[in-house]
């Protein structure tokens, strides 16, 4: 789920602008969360202040690191770096 290459181009990278994203992360029809909003909300506060306070916050590899259990798909490892202002 979220990397299906038919439905999004590039889906191994990581693109949190992806439009249009049809994703399954919160569910679909009468299996959708009922706290997504409120995920959504914290996640784009959250993200805003981070980069706020670490404005030349950038990835420190290429590649991320994928964990290799097949039930929960998701990130190991987002090696980070950034410089004091």
């Amino acid at each position: 789920a979220n990397r299906d290459p038919d439905q999004f181009p590039e889906a191994d990278r990581f693109d949190i602008a992806r439009a249009p994203n049809r994703h399954l992360a919160f569910g679909l029809g009468i299996h959708f969360c009922l706290g997504s909003a409120l995920a959504r909300t914290e996640a784009r506060i959250g993200f805003a202040r981070l980069l706020e306070r670490m404005p030349r916050l950038a990835l420190a590899s290429s590649a991320p690191e994928w964990n290799s259990n097949t039930l929960i798909r998701g990130l190991a490892g987002l090696p980070l770096r950034f410089e004091r202002l």
